[in-house]
């Protein structure tokens, strides 16, 4: 899923069209402080640990999700701010958390426009995104799934 979106298109255009990349993020390191900065705020001290391997929380992975757009999308600024309007969150629909992230590790995220396209409601379009966070140098990704989200101009 990481190919490189087309320089000539609009943020707004990748968006709105069925099947199109937006991107791949930067890699970005998940550490053990950002691990336990996320475990304080949700209030979920317990650490996962599979044979003394500490791993990153599930739902942090999927936290990450507007921040590894952002840099896919290749957008200056802090939030779901597009040029051309608004991303807002909606919903998922089949998001899996495939494989657990090592301590330390590097991920991506790489978006594609959904194949079923978007829906308007009202003055807002439902767009599908699918999303897939790889981890470096491993094979299957931590993970996939379809992200909704609201479009606003």
């Amino acid at each position: 899923m990481n190919s490189t979106p087309g320089a000539a298109a609009s943020v707004s255009q990748r968006l709105l069209q069925a099947g199109s990349s937006l991107g791949v993020s930067d890699w970005l390191v998940i550490d053990e402080d950002m691990n336990q900065a996320f475990a304080v705020v949700t209030r979920d001290p317990v650490p996962m640990q599979i044979d003394g391997q500490r791993f990153a929380h599930g739902f942090l992975t999927l936290s990450l999700l507007s921040h590894l757009m952002t840099s896919a999308l290749q957008i200056d600024g802090s939030g779901s701010a597009v040029p051309e309007g608004y991303l807002l969150n909606y919903g998922f629909n089949r998001m899996r958390l495939i494989e657990p992230i090592p301590l330390g590790a590097r991920i991506r995220g790489c978006f594609r426009t959904a194949e079923c396209g978007v829906t308007k409601r009202g003055a807002v379009t439902i767009i599908p995104i699918d999303v897939e966070i790889e981890i470096e140098d491993t094979e299957r990704p931590a993970l996939v799934g379809e992200w909704l989200t609201a479009w606003r101009k």
